[in-house]
């Protein structure tokens, strides 16, 4: 028997930090960005406050930390 399986994590991830000039200069852009998979609410997302990032939302840091 074999008993191999397939595990699938689809997800979009949308860069919402754009305020019309791109990533033109290190200060010129916002570190938000929405992560949506299917059937689960929005995570909003941004970059860790010591990188220019959005306190109120969830950073890759955090998100690690609640992983393990």
């Amino acid at each position: 028997m074999d008993v191999r399986r397939t595990h699938r994590y689809d997800l979009t991830m949308t860069w919402t930090g754009n305020r019309g000039s791109g990533t033109s200069g290190y200060r010129d852009y916002g570190r938000d960005h929405v992560t949506v998979a299917d059937g689960r609410p929005e995570l909003a997302g941004s970059s860790d406050p010591a990188f220019r990032g959005d306190k109120t939302r969830w950073n890759p840091e955090l998100e690690l930390v609640a992983a393990l």
